[in-house]
């Protein structure tokens, strides 16, 4: 697999995922199971060094409509 496949393959992943987010959210009132979901990460923590203050985080929030929009990115990619 070559170095730009896989930056294509990550870019599809988050844009699928963005994508059955908001899609999820969109639908939310019909069909409730889309927006859940688990929050998964590590709250911000800082490094503070007199000189540099380095502060770094991660949360992402899985939803069952960013889950299948993944899926959909990644079954797209493989076909094409």
């Amino acid at each position: 697999m070559k170095k730009g496949n896989s930056i294509y393959l990550i870019i599809l992943i988050l844009v699928g995922s963005i994508i059955g987010s908001i899609l999820g959210k969109v639908f939310s009132d019909i069909l409730p199971i889309l927006n859940y979901g688990e929050t998964i990460g590590f709250e911000p923590t800082t490094l503070d060094l007199n000189i540099i203050t380095l502060t770094v985080g991660f949360n992402a929030n899985l939803t069952v409509a960013g889950i299948i929009g993944i899926i959909i990115a990644i079954i797209a990619y493989r076909k094409f």
